[in-house]
């Protein structure tokens, strides 16, 4: 037993640590587009690691479901840590992207890096009690959404297409916390919620 909870654990970590490198992308990505571009190779170097941590979990899963055969519990969060690795991957991913366009974005806009930070910190304390999850990550993503919609309306008329993507993947980033806090309820619970 002593095994299993030891593997569960360094799962965990390693999912943690990408919980960190793709907020701390997210974080740089928004410097990028306020002019910041000396951060688009720290942002490289966060992609390609998360791209080989996500495929060292993956892996670590995998033996785990190989070796120990686990059922219940323990079956839920290891499945659940594959995707909720690969969100953070994807989540990173889209940073870089963000970072590299090159186009002003409405003074509204920004306002989006506050509730992408707060949903960031909402999943993480997921990690440890899921009550009142869901609820949260729904009125954050919900906030996340309407600035995507009040952009898309401003930036309509410009038909600057950077912006457009840009809105977009920051919009997606919001989904993709609002994914794993579902998962993170799927783990601890046993039962599936949707959070948008």
């Amino acid at each position: 037993m002593r095994r299993i909870d030891e593997r569960v654990e360094a799962i965990r970590r390693d999912v943690l640590q990408m919980h960190n490198l793709s907020r701390n992308a997210v974080e740089l990505s928004f410097r990028a587009m306020k002019g910041d571009k000396s951060v688009i190779h720290e942002i490289s170097k966060l992609e390609q690691h998360t791209d080989m941590l996500d495929t060292d979990i993956n892996f670590a899963c995998t033996m785990f479901i190989a070796m120990f055969q686990p059922v219940a519990r323990d079956l839920r969060f290891v499945v659940s840590m594959i995707r909720i690795s690969s969100s953070y991957e994807r989540i990173v991913d889209l940073a870089q992207e963000i970072a590299l366009y090159e186009c002003r974005m409405p003074e509204r806009f920004f306002e989006s890096e506050r509730y992408l930070m707060e949903m960031f910190d909402v999943v993480k304390r997921g990690y440890d009690e899921t009550e009142g999850l869901r609820e949260k990550l729904i009125e954050l993503d919900t906030l996340v959404d309407s600035i995507y919609v009040e952009t898309m309306e401003i930036i309509e008329h410009d038909c600057h297409v950077d912006a457009v993507l840009i809105a977009r993947h920051v919009e997606r980033i919001g989904d993709l916390l609002a994914k794993i806090g579902a998962r993170l309820i799927f783990v601890d619970k046993g039962r599936r919620v949707w959070v948008k």
